[in-house]
């Protein structure tokens, strides 16, 4: 087997193992905290060993700081500004950052 066709079924099978984790996360978070965190954390250290970048999709859902699972509400908390920022703050480590967005008029 070469090396290409080698990584693209690695980076496959990685790649299905983290949606199974971050389906498990999100559908855990509410009877289990700790283990939404710990799936999170085993994602992020799959992404980084087959070095893939995680989809647009998977990347809010997570503190970059504390690696906890956030749900807008309660762990999470967004702020929407007239200058076109989405501003988040992660209630759990105070970790915060800015993201903009486009109005549709």
């Amino acid at each position: 087997m070469s090396g290409r066709r080698q990584r693209n079924w690695r980076n496959k099978i990685a790649l299905e193992r983290m949606q199974i984790l971050f389906n498990q996360a999100e559908s855990e978070f509410s009877k289990h905290p700790e283990r939404s965190d710990r799936y999170v954390k085993l994602t992020r250290k799959i992404s980084s060993r087959y070095q893939l970048p995680l989809p647009d999709y998977w990347r809010g859902r997570f503190c970059k700081n504390c690696n906890k699972f956030l749900k807008v509400g309660v762990n999470l908390r967004v702020r929407l500004s007239k200058d076109k920022r989405i501003s988040y703050k992660c209630l759990e480590c105070g970790n915060s950052w800015k993201d903009y967005y486009n109005k549709k008029d």
